[in-house]
């Protein structure tokens, strides 16, 4: 989050690139937030953004091979009715969901929450934005999800969101109504 690092996202701000001049580093953000300005950004070009609340859902993959072992050996000393103990969290992770990644700041928000909110302001140059997130450690083992509600400044249907989106680079759009 240093002022003089660009934190750059290619889809949304490549324009920032260039401002890695006076301390020779160009900065990714967390990739809860890569996947969330991505699809963000486009929406916003059509219709300013005001408020998003965002609530992450993350594998144990993005704490590493010791979080994907441990919900390895926990799923098998559950399911052979062991004790289960927990080392890379505080509390078991298999069947369970941990509304909690990283620790806490003292404004009641976890680092990985703090960390969406400040970038996806940074990035997409919005430091006014209302954002609030909730980041939730899920058991898998790979694959994180977010659930996205936008506030626009004007109107933006659904339909033209999603024309939107799919017109954009790094979002591919599926459509389904199937609901079997």
């Amino acid at each position: 989050m240093d002022a003089d690092v660009p934190l750059v996202v290619p889809e949304v701000n490549p324009e920032d690139i260039g401002n890695y001049k006076k301390t020779g580093i160009i900065a990714n953000p967390n990739c809860s937030t890569i996947q969330m300005v991505v699809a963000l950004m486009p929406l916003h070009m059509k219709s300013k953004i005001k408020r998003i609340v965002v609530s992450t859902y993350q594998a144990v993959s993005g704490s590493g091979k010791a979080a994907i072992d441990e919900l390895n050996n926990q799923t098998k000393q559950h399911m052979s009715g062991e004790e289960i103990t927990a080392s890379v969290y505080p509390k078991q992770i298999a069947f369970n969901c941990i509304p909690q990644i990283d620790v806490f700041e003292p404004n009641g928000f976890t680092k990985e929450e703090m960390k969406m909110m400040l970038e996806t302001k940074k990035i997409m140059h919005i430091p006014d934005l209302l954002i609030s997130a909730t980041c939730v450690r899920v058991p898998v083992f790979n694959g994180h999800a977010e659930s996205v509600l936008i506030e626009f400044e004007s109107k933006l249907d659904a339909k033209e969101a999603t024309e939107i989106l799919s017109k954009s680079d790094g979002i591919r759009v599926i459509e389904s109504d199937d609901q079997g």
